[in-house]
């Protein structure tokens, strides 16, 4: 059974497009009502049993099953961003909106090893504790994703650039090519980092940052800021949680920029940095004063490698409209005709999402409707000769 392979008995998810599956449980003797299929990458799934559909303010626990029921009925399916094993955890991160990031996390009590499906809602009320060099010119003109939930932000104000608002699976603001997210920065102020830290949220976050090929955390403060705003609890226990978690996710590095335009400055060069070797992979970023000897030869030699990608870092799919609609031409201009249902299930929204997506598309002249009523379709229009 490979990590697509779908629960006994009922067919199979689409290999590109693993899912989470949440069923009752058909043992009447269980005291665990429910049964969850996960599909890790890289290894089997697992099959565990618990007491609820999703955690609520407390972490739920969970039994881990060798096989999934034949009889098992399954209640919900959500598509699956990325699942993945991380020490004793499993990162689990769905294709929605709300409650579609949550964590299983595996510990021993009494030699006996139990496992518990934690979401930031639980963590937040456990609150666990858990010449000189120059560089290429970096003042270059580029296109920033502002993430649509992000208040206040950047404006890169004197800057070549031109911010555009998208709906970012992870991070703030981002460099998007076609529809994906290659780079990515977490703006945290100072108070901000403290509470997250706290409540056990920005681990959440690191984890997911930590994916990307590149990411990074940049506070508009020092690091003596942090400690001063999480005024309600030990400076020296809040400074063991930022160490524990810089140590747990070093592909993230954290910034401390003092102050909010000077945080703004270095993301901005940041995420020119990385654009610039996404479009340019050969032209290194960084030129040393003098000849390169020794180790500064190999770092030289890998500096055109781009981003280093590898099947652990993933580039997530931004699936907001604007992606959504890029996406349904280019399966339309391949022959598909969409009807409503159709298209909310192939991009995980409602129907009345679907209806107006396919409106605006139909109104800009783009796709042409057919039909009445459900079977109603909409395909491109056909070409003049």
């Amino acid at each position: 059974m490979n990590e697509h392979d779908a629960p006994s008995g009922h067919a199979g998810p689409d290999r590109a497009a693993p899912e989470f599956w949440i069923a009752r449980n058909p043992n009447p003797a269980s005291r665990l009502p429910y049964l969850l299929w996960l599909p890790v990458s890289g290894r089997k799934p697992l099959v565990l049993a618990t007491s609820g559909p999703w955690p609520g303010p407390k972490d739920l626990f969970c039994l881990e099953l060798p096989e999934w029921p034949k009889d098992a009925e399954v209640v919900e399916r959500a598509g699956v961003e990325a699942c993945w094993q991380a020490g004793k955890a499993v990162h689990l991160v769905l294709r929605r909106r709300q409650r579609r990031r949550s964590m299983f996390v595996w510990t021993e009590s009494k030699g006996r090893s139990m496992v518990f499906w934690r979401t930031q809602k639980t963590m937040q009320t456990a609150r666990p504790g858990l010449k000189v060099p120059q560089a290429r010119r970096l003042d270059i003109a580029l296109t920033v994703a502002v993430d649509i939930r992000e208040r206040y932000p950047w404006r890169f104000a004197q800057k070549p650039v031109r911010p555009v608002r998208r709906e970012l699976p992870v991070g703030d603001y981002a460099v998007v090519t076609d529809d994906r997210v290659y780079a990515a920065v977490e703006r945290k102020s100072p108070g901000g980092l403290a509470t997250s830290a706290v409540d056990g949220t920005l681990a959440f976050v690191l984890a997911e940052l930590s994916r990307l090929p590149r990411a990074v955390l940049v506070v508009e403060g020092r690091f003596s800021d942090v400690l001063k705003s999480g005024s309600y609890v030990n400076p020296s226990w809040l400074m063991s949680v930022a160490a524990a978690l810089q140590w747990m996710y070093p592909q993230v590095p954290w910034v401390f920029a003092e102050t909010r335009a000077l945080a703004e400055e270095y993301a901005y060069r940041w995420l020119a940095a990385a654009h610039k070797a996404l479009t340019e992979p050969r032209a290194p970023l960084y030129e040393p004063a003098r000849r390169p000897t020794g180790t500064q030869l190999a770092l030289e030699t890998h500096a055109g490698d781009g981003f280093g990608f590898s099947a652990s870092r993933a580039t997530p799919a931004v699936r907001d409209r604007q992606a959504r609609l890029a996406a349904a031409l280019q399966l339309a201009d391949g022959g598909r005709a969409w009807t409503t249902a159709a298209y909310a299930a192939h991009f995980g929204v409602s129907q009345s999402t679907a209806g107006n997506d396919l409106r605006l598309l139909v109104r800009a002249g783009a796709l042409k409707p057919e039909g009445t009523g459900s079977a109603r379709r909409y395909g491109r229009p056909a070409q003049k000769e």
